[in-house]
C-alpha cells in the first residue's frame, strides 16, 4: 500500500532531495501540473521525508515511456 493507495503495477518511486521538492512543485502546483501534462503522467511528492534522511519520495503513475519522461524532467530540475 502506498500513500496514495493501492500500488499499481504503472507505479514508479523517485526519490528526491527534501530540499528540491519545492522547485518539482513550484509555484501554486505550476511545475508539477506542467511535468504532468507534458508526461501524461500523474505525479505526487509524499507530503513527509523519509525517517533520519533528507529524502522525499515522488510518486509516478503511468506507462513505463511515462515514467521516463517524468524522470528525465524531474532530474533535470533537481
Amino acid at each position: 500500500m502506498t500513500p496514495y493507495g493501492a500500488p499499481s503495477p504503472y507505479a514508479y518511486i523517485i526519490p528526491v532531495p527534501n530540499d528540491s521538492v519545492g522547485l518539482i512543485i513550484g509555484k501554486n502546483g505550476e511545475t508539477i501540473r506542467r511535468l504532468q501534462m507534458d508526461s501524461g503522467a500523474k505525479i505526487q511528492v509524499a507530503k513527509m521525508e523519509i525517517q533520519d534522511t533528507n529524502v522525499r519520495n515522488v510518486f509516478v503513475e503511468g506507462s513505463h515511456e511515462k515514467y521516463l519522461l517524468a524522470k528525465e524532467a524531474i532530474e533535470q530540475i533537481i
